[in-house]
């Protein structure tokens, strides 16, 4: 997902606007401040963007306003909600063990010898929350005096038991993290022994000062757990907000605290009690309880939560809380596979951001000896090769290639690819035996953490039920295809695969009044729990955890100022990956994040290949992969998009190791033929090394002497690189510059430092051999696609780049300021980012509902249909 390493989304999702200008790169709060620069914040494959990058996200006001967004589009509509008692005893941690056999049984009759129970009912709330007079935090303080309550006659009953967790009831506390003010649960839990350290934290926001604790006794995410909503209404519209919030507190514990692998909530309106799961996988919920009368229920679920272990709470135990940096940034100790790494540096975690996903975090980390690596933390579908293994497999058919100039392929891809030096599936361990952890199974989001429990059995229901004023609105998310291996359903969407196509045939004359129960609302969707069932899918949607080290801690392309030393990069990568197609396989996501130079062997290196296949496997080909910033445009289209006029003679160079000589490239035509089932081949992998090229050409000025028209400049980023699935302009862009026109290069040009002259002038050939392969190898389309004409395109690559590269050794780059270049447009949507860079480079698709489930409709393009498109003109 960008200049980051590695992060992982998909292409379904809402349709965003377009923004005005080309992403800005992320603010992360951990980054170095004067390690800025411009660079995509786009997804990696497949791309989908994340609610909390959105316009709409960033200029919220505040914490209302962040919630609602993420709610809206980064969550499923339809969740399993699972059956009270199955959560009590497959999801919820265990009951503490004690020597007493009943322990629930052994506590309830202490709170009733004391008196916390009375009349039967707890004594702590003389009356239901609905009628208390006072505000929710003031209704529900009673929980915190049961919660003392229950622990107290616990370690009465078993004094060998440890508290884990105490209860907050403080609607006015936010949870903070080091940086930002995050959220504010009416209640959550605690850790009795805290992971924040004490030294004050520096904290620039000054909302709520009066009620805020000092900085070094604030409430931070690393300590708390189980956050709570609550409302003394049970009403539609009071479920939808405790709902919303309760997710959205979830969603940020695991998005600002690496340490945490899922976590708990709870919601209750008045007395209706339910209970919440998140994971990188699945949000759950539970069927409703009432607090009150089914003390026994509420008893359990605080001895659960107070004396369980870290673990079975949420947190990696094989990761802890290092140190505060000078810089106020936490970091961390982690183990990969019995090796200890400190964190020095996030090089991303956008990523995690979102609720559902891989939440791929990757540092800069030192190991025991002091050496810089770079470490990668992921979540990766259970049906997927570990990135190790993919290396392996490509590094071993490269070794099979057989070739005439005696060239050991597998040591030539080796010295440029990022080296693994330690790789795992993260394990689960267990509570310490004797000051020596008790290592357990690879962690896993159903076996592990759900104990095998299958959310699949239970009824799906709508998360948030519609209000009696707001119609349902129509869906508008987008599918690949399901049978694809490769197909991963969307994170708005994540649980159930072809459920809201389905839920056209559901009833719809069902419209709950804003006084209407949840249960109320359920119940006149009765006949439509076994749609629902059928329609809810959990296969291959779990995850497992996995980590891998890399030796190399290299520059990646964006950070790279020598723009020599950047096409020397692209030149090894180039030779690289001309080993891999003629080992078989394609990369499918070449970006600026994933190539690098690595100064101290001078050699640019290739990393990321978690989405690497090998041409023979049919999965693939239903599922746009890329940086959208990078793709090719056939890619963004998935389909093929030239026809041949003339055919070239073939090119039978044997490899890009040899001299290799000019040839006159043919003028594509554009078509479009849906016969033929696209396939990512070798082409889309050069094509998106051309993208860099130009990308690192439109966002960099040479020092010396910069651009002299620094605001057309900035028009033509903004249509180039505007981050979305719309192919349109990158294609005329594409066939001009393989054209090589004089004029039209000349006007290029003039936007340009003039020092960048050599290197635009080198995009001109290998446009044009581009453009002649593409031609030519589909020259029998629909029926065929001609891989013979793949010969020769990496040659021609790496004999330009070698020659600029050597004559732009001199040039020292400066990363451009994106700048508003507003324009007048009545027809875009108030999403717009009114002149401001968008910190993520964003994809668009639209979609239609049909009867039988979605269709991915036409790519559109709002900003080539404007009047005003240089490239139009």
């Amino acid at each position: 997902e960008n200049a980051e390493y590695g992060q992982v989304t998909e292409t379904r999702f809402r349709t965003p606007s377009p923004p005005n200008l080309p992403p800005q790169p992320p603010s992360s709060s951990t980054s170095h401040p004067t390690s800025f620069s411009y660079r995509p914040n786009a997804a990696h494959t497949p791309a989908k963007p994340k609610a909390s990058h959105s316009s709409k996200f960033r200029n919220a006001t505040g914490v209302e306003e962040k919630r609602q967004v993420i709610v809206k589009l980064d969550v499923p509509e339809m969740i399993p909600e699972v059956p009270v008692e199955d959560f009590f005893h497959s999801i919820l941690p265990p009951l503490p063990r004690s020597s007493k056999g009943d322990l629930v049984g052994e506590v309830i009759a202490k709170l009733e010898e004391n008196d916390t129970i009375k009349n039967n009912r707890w004594a702590a709330f003389r009356e239901d929350p609905r009628e208390h007079s006072e505000k929710e935090p003031q209704a529900f303080q009673g929980l915190s005096h049961i919660w003392n309550a229950v622990i107290s006659a616990a370690k009465e009953v078993d004094g060998s038991l440890e508290q884990t967790l105490g209860l907050v009831v403080n609607g006015h506390a936010y949870i903070h993290s080091d940086q930002v003010q995050l959220c504010q649960p009416d209640a959550f839990n605690e850790l009795c022994s805290k992971t924040q350290p004490t030294t004050a934290q520096t904290h620039s926001d000054t909302s709520n000062a009066k009620r805020r604790k000092a900085p070094d006794d604030r409430y931070y995410v690393y300590d708390i757990a189980n956050p709570h909503q609550f409302k003394k209404g049970d009403g539609v519209n009071q479920i939808i907000e405790d709902f919303s919030k309760v997710i959205y507190d979830m969603e940020q514990v695991l998005a600002r605290d690496p340490c945490r692998r899922f976590t708990f909530g709870t919601t209750i309106e008045n007395r209706t009690t339910r209970l919440w799961f998140l994971s990188r996988a699945s949000l759950l919920r539970s069927t409703s309880f009432d607090f009150m009368t089914d003390r026994q229920r509420l008893v359990h679920l605080i001895l659960s939560l107070a004396f369980s272990s870290l673990r079975d709470l949420g947190w990696d135990t094989t990761m802890s809380f290092s140190h505060v940096d000078s810089c106020s940034r936490r970091q961390y100790t982690i183990d990969v596979d019995g090796h200890q790494f400190t964190t020095m540096e996030v090089l991303s975690d956008a990523s995690a951001d979102s609720p559902l996903g891989r939440a791929t975090r990757v540092w800069k980390v030192k190991d025991s000896a002091g050496q810089e690596r770079v470490l990668k933390d992921v979540w990766l579908e259970t049906d997927r090769k570990e990135e190790h293994v993919i290396l392996d497999d490509i590094l071993n058919a490269a070794k099979s290639i057989k070739s005439d100039d005696e060239l050991d392929y597998r040591a030539e891809l080796e010295k440029r690819m990022l080296k693994p030096m330690v790789y795992c599936r993260v394990p689960v361990y267990d509570k310490a035996v004797e000051g020596e952890p008790v290592k357990g199974q690879p962690d896993d989001t159903g076996a592990i953490m759900l104990r095998g429990y299958d959310p699949g059995s239970a009824n799906t229901v709508k998360l948030l039920p519609e209000k009696a004023s707001t119609p349902a609105p129509p869906p508008s998310i987008t599918y690949s295809t399901p049978g694809d291996r490769d197909y991963i359903p969307s994170s708005s969407s994540r649980l159930t695969d072809g459920l809201n196509a389905k839920s056209e045939h559901l009833d719809p004359s069902a419209v709950s009044s804003p006084d209407a129960t949840l249960e109320q609302v359920d119940q006149t969707d009765a006949t439509n729990v076994a749609q629902r069932k059928a329609a809810s899918s959990y296969a291959g949607l779990q995850r497992y955890h996995y980590r891998i080290v890399f030796e190399q801690c290299a520059t990646t392309i964006y950070d790279e100022r020598n723009l020599g030393n950047v096409l020397k990069a692209l030149l090894e990568v180039t030779k690289a990956l001309w080993i891999i197609y003629k080992a078989g396989w394609v990369h499918r996501d070449i970006s600026g994040g994933n190539v690098y130079w690595f100064a101290k062997a001078q050699m640019g290196l290739l990393g990321d290949f978690e989405y690497a296949v090998q041409r023979s496997e049919k999965r693939h080909h239903d599922v746009r992969t890329g940086t959208p910033f990078f793709m090719a445009a056939e890619t963004m289209r998935n389909e093929y998009l030239f026809a041949v006029r003339k055919q070239d003679p073939p090119i039978t160079l044997p490899s890009p190791f040899a001299p290799a000589q000019e040839e006159k490239p043919a003028i594509p035509v554009r078509v479009s033929d849906p016969e033929l089932p696209f396939s990512y081949n070798p082409l889309h992998d050069l094509e998106s090394i051309w993208w860099i090229i130009v990308y690192v050409l439109f966002f960099n000025d040479d020092e010396s002497k910069p651009s002299l028209n620094p605001e057309s400049r900035q028009e033509m980023m903004t249509e180039l690189f505007h981050g979305r699935l719309e192919f349109d302009c990158r294609l005329i862009f594409l066939n001009k510059m393989s054209q090589g026109t004089r004029g039209y290069l000349e006007g290029i040009e003039k936007l340009l430092s003039p020092r960048f002259t050599p290197a635009l002038d080198l995009l001109v050939p290998l446009a044009s051999k581009l453009v002649s392969a593409y031609t030519n190898s589909e020259e029998n389309h629909p029926k065929e696609i001609n891989d013979r004409h793949f010969n020769g395109v990496h040659t021609t690559f790496t004999t330009y780049l070698k020659t600029t590269a050597e004559s732009s050794s001199t040039i020292t780059m400066i990363p451009v300021k994106a700048t508003a270049v507003k324009r007048p447009n009545p027809t875009l949507p108030e999403e717009t980012d009114s002149g401001r860079p968008s910190k993520r480079s964003r994809t668009s698709v639209n979609a239609e509902p049909s009867g039988s489930g979605f269709r991915t409709g036409k790519i559109s393009s709002r900003r080539t249909r404007q009047p005003g498109s240089k490239l139009r003109q």
